[in-house]
């Protein structure tokens, strides 16, 4: 008996942890929803986050003590700068390697070119046998293939050392910094996380009450609490038609032109939708 209290006891308390959970979720988006209004006939007024328009990992493409590093979390980068160096002595003596192994090649493949030239002329005055002149051939295609390898081998050594250098894909400021100069950096792992501010996109979420009245391309101004006499323009470029089941709500997502840079990532949003409503 004891033990069936137990349990009854356990469901119990589960149940009131689900409702409490639940509560928690849903009383946030009522308010939310009820803050989220028509503002006039052609305006609704909602509320969001920014975020980055883009943001891009930046990987070692080849392994190797990171010998160059310069920039800080927050620093702006150009597109083409120079972000990352490893340490290049080890491919530079593979390349050093390479460039010898090709021209090894080059000479085994003109000793086969000229043994094979001489016994061409052996056979034709019967000096030396078909045989003889078949396995020259074959020596010849052989180090032409050799000659082959070695230089797609030099190839593969030359593009390494190049890859010991990594720039900047695009222009944008650095968010995160995963390695630091003497660190040891990972093939393909990331050593900076840069976002792209030129435009910020802002992340709205918009009642399924207030959802028919939205449309891509419906202008909106956006302000943020820190700058309260600045307005920001854009317009809508995505509508999510998939709803949160829970809240009723549909993320909504702008583009806003941000130039100067003044919105961050991360900011809270208060959005004025112009709508072609009447």
């Amino acid at each position: 008996m004891k033990f069936k209290g137990a349990i009854n006891k356990m469901g119990w308390i589960k149940n009131i942890i689900f409702i409490i959970v639940l509560l928690t979720q849903i009383i946030p988006a009522q308010r939310a929803a009820a803050s989220a209004s028509s503002t006039a006939e052609n305006e609704i007024l909602v509320f969001g986050a920014s975020a980055a328009y883009r943001t891009v990992s930046i990987a070692a493409k080849v392994a190797g003590n990171v010998e160059y590093m310069p920039f800080a979390e927050g620093d702006y980068i150009k597109s083409g700068e120079v972000v990352l160096r490893v340490e290049k002595t080890d491919y530079e003596l593979q390349v050093a390697l390479a460039r010898t192994q090709v021209e090894r090649a080059k000479i085994a493949l003109d000793q086969a070119n000229l043994e094979f030239s001489r016994l061409n002329e052996l056979v034709k005055s019967n000096s030396a046998s078909v045989q003889m002149k078949d396995n020259a051939l074959y020596a010849k295609l052989s180090a032409q293939a050799n000659l082959a390898t070695a230089v797609a081998s030099l190839k593969i050594a030359e593009n390494m050392l190049n890859n010991a250098e990594i720039c900047a894909p695009m222009n944008g400021f650095v968010s995160v910094k995963h390695r630091e100069p003497g660190d040891y950096a990972d093939k393909a792992k990331p050593v900076y996380d840069i976002v792209d501010l030129d435009i910020i996109k802002a992340n709205l979420k918009v009642p399924e009450l207030l959802i028919s009245e939205i449309k891509k391309g419906d202008k909106i101004n956006i302000s943020v609490d820190v700058y309260p006499d600045e307005t920001f323009s854009g317009e809508i470029y995505e509508l999510s038609p998939v709803g949160d089941p829970l809240t009723h709500f549909f993320k909504v997502t702008a583009l806003i032109k941000n130039t100067e840079h003044k919105l961050k990532a991360g900011m809270f949003l208060k959005a004025l939708i112009k709508t072609d409503k009447k």
